[in-house]
């Protein structure tokens, strides 16, 4: 019998292989192997992620790798478990970009004063780049430098993704933050046809700027508030009716919205007005809303019929606290039977009430990234959905926990298939288990608040 060997295969097999591999380990494993295997290497775009390697491997990279190749597509460099990747970058990237049509660059964890460095030296230099993902979660670091825009030419940009959580222990403090660097990059923002901006609330009365820029905008992801001393002054609803945004708008086909507690329903339904074109529409509270409005399912009937023909997506995560009614989860489900919702979109509702003040509805699929809150005191539990198996709530990724022991509850919870995270509010007792409501094995992280 004849043992085949990885050299025999094809070169279109091969290929295959290496699209399961990151760039950086394919190098480590297979160039200088032989020619055969080299010369695949040096013949496909290599993606490159350093998030887990070593310094010293990334000075590796940088001495005898990136200096003889011509085919680094995208780059990942991180400097959140190793001080250092970003900086070698910085100070060595002519090693990389002049023989290298880098197309995709994330940095995570940059530091303003390398931000800096990496706006006026390198970022001009990137003439191939099609998008940029800066992500960071060091919010102690003060942005002290000064706030000068850039005169910038990329013409294949189109991906801008900036990641940055506030630090809410010092709102009033010039930290850096996604606005900032919106400033700073506004001459390369009417090529961006996909723009996400995770963290950063954007005052919705100001919402009219930010499309004085983007005019070819397809896809928008944003969080959306109003400003406490803004709200007081106006005194009632923000109704937008911008012919701008319409006009730079008209070809935006996803927005993805998480809402602050002072945004209304009339608010941002006068703002949907601006995209009849829009297909894909995701909106989320960042915390809770206290607009009873969000959770009627006639008036979002009414606004997609009216202002969103093109409608084919609705994700919803609504989250309502601090009611003055006592509302009735049952006749608010209820308003999502109609057969626009259930034979026309086939959107399907679920609703969890925890009390006469607080309750959720979400739909399903839920927007990414909510965190549905799962308490076993809830007083009831409705859904539009025809049916229930397993894997109905496999979009449900994180948990918000509040369990407790109980002696009976009559309400039937669901069971969450393929929960990644969890926030434990209380600590279930001993002889309570968890496994009741998830499936523990998929559970990669845990945070206890209680």
């Amino acid at each position: 019998m004849s043992i085949l060997k990885l050299e025999h295969l094809a070169n279109e097999i091969l290929y295959t292989i290496f699209d399961y591999l990151d760039g950086f380990h394919l190098i480590f494993a297979f160039r200088g192997l032989n020619s055969r295997f080299t010369s695949l290497i040096n013949h496909i775009h290599l993606h490159i992620n350093t998030t887990h390697c070593r310094k010293a491997d990334f000075n590796y990279l940088f001495d005898d790798i990136f200096p003889f190749t011509t085919n680094i597509f995208s780059l990942t460099i991180s400097n959140k478990h190793t001080l250092g990747p970003i900086e070698i970058f910085l100070n060595r990237h002519l090693d990389l970009i002049p023989h290298n049509q880098l197309n995709h660059l994330k940095l995570i964890d940059i530091d303003p004063q390398a931000l800096n460095t990496f706006l006026k030296t390198i970022l001009p230099k990137l003439t191939y780049l099609v998008s940029l993902n800066i992500t960071n979660s060091i919010t102690k670091f003060r942005y002290d430098l000064p706030v000068e825009t850039m005169n910038v030419s990329l013409p294949a940009f189109k991906y801008l993704s900036l990641s940055i959580e506030q630090n809410s222990y010092y709102p009033h403090v010039p930290f850096f933050n996604e606005h900032m660097l919106m400033h700073r990059m506004e001459s390369i923002l009417s090529t961006v046809t996909h723009l996400s901006l995770e963290y950063s609330p954007r005052d919705i009365v100001g919402f009219t700027l930010l499309f004085e820029k983007l005019n070819k905008i397809e896809y928008l992801q944003i969080t959306l508030d109003i400003d406490d001393e803004v709200a007081r002054a106006i005194g009632n609803p923000f109704i937008s009716n911008s012919q701008l945004i319409r006009d730079h708008g008209q070809y935006l086909r996803s927005f993805i919205i998480q809402i602050g507690y002072h945004i209304l329903f009339i608010e941002i339904a006068a703002l949907l007005t601006h995209f009849p074109q829009l297909q894909i529409l995701s909106l989320a509270t960042q915390e809770f809303t206290h607009d009873i409005q969000f959770y009627d399912g006639q008036a979002w009937e009414k606004l997609i019929q009216t202002s969103l023909p093109r409608l084919t997506s609705l994700r919803l995560y609504i989250f309502v606290d601090y009611l003055s009614s006592n509302p009735v989860l049952h006749d608010i489900i209820n308003r999502f039977r109609t057969s626009f919702w259930l034979n026309e979109k086939k959107w399907y509702i679920v609703g969890d009430q925890f009390s006469n003040r607080s309750l959720q509805i979400y739909t399903i699929p839920c927007p990414k990234k909510s965190i549905v809150i799962l308490n076993n005191t809830s007083i009831a539990w409705d859904t539009t959905l025809p049916s229930i198996n397993l894997s109905t709530f496999h979009c449900i990724t994180c948990l918000k926990i509040y369990i407790t022991k109980i002696e009976a509850n009559p309400i039937l919870l669901p069971y969450f298939n393929n929960v990644k995270s969890v926030r434990l509010l209380t600590l279930p007792s001993k002889d309570y288990y968890l496994s009741q409501y998830i499936n523990l094995s998929t559970l990669e992280t845990v945070t206890i608040e209680c």
